[in-house]
């Protein structure tokens, strides 16, 4: 139970990373669902709580798309099942274009040079970033349209 306690004052973590860090510490596994079980009665441990916050984290800081949201929650061990619900609760295709579309102008701030290949790169980063392949083209084509027109 220390070990754990000590674990969570550094930041929030979820049952699966906490698992896998006690099992690295040599920490039989049904001690690990022992403690977590405690720390989830103690209200240190909330995995559906962590999981929307960082979800509101990684888009709105960060400016992650719903694919690489996911991944990043998936590789934190937090359950498939909690992750799909926390995304669909959080995010709708109005949401991940705007998100989108905030995220291009940050990056190219001077707007996009004309031609195709930079409406590809743009297409590309916003892809690297985790979103759907229809919301990188609508992001990318009003992207240009604003700089065309003098807003952008």
């Amino acid at each position: 139970m220390n070990a754990a306690l000590r674990m969570l004052s550094r930041r929030s973590l979820s049952e699966g990373e906490i698992r896998e860090k006690l099992s690295k510490k040599g920490f039989p596994p049904d001690a690990a669902t022992g403690t977590i079980q405690r720390l989830r009665e103690l209200g240190l441990v909330d995995d559906p709580k962590l999981c929307d916050h960082l979800v509101r984290v990684y888009r709105e800081a960060r400016g992650y798309g719903s694919g690489k949201i996911a991944w990043a929650l998936r590789a934190r061990g937090f359950p498939p099942e909690l992750v799909e619900d926390a995304l669909r609760h959080a995010s709708s295709e109005e949401v991940e274009r705007e998100t989108a579309s905030n995220v291009l102008r940050k990056k190219f701030r001077g707007g996009l040079p004309p031609g195709r290949e930079s409406m590809a790169k743009a297409f590309r980063f916003l892809a690297g970033r985790g979103f759907p392949p229809g919301i990188c083209r609508r992001a990318v084509r009003d992207f240009s349209a604003d700089i065309q027109e003098g807003e952008g």
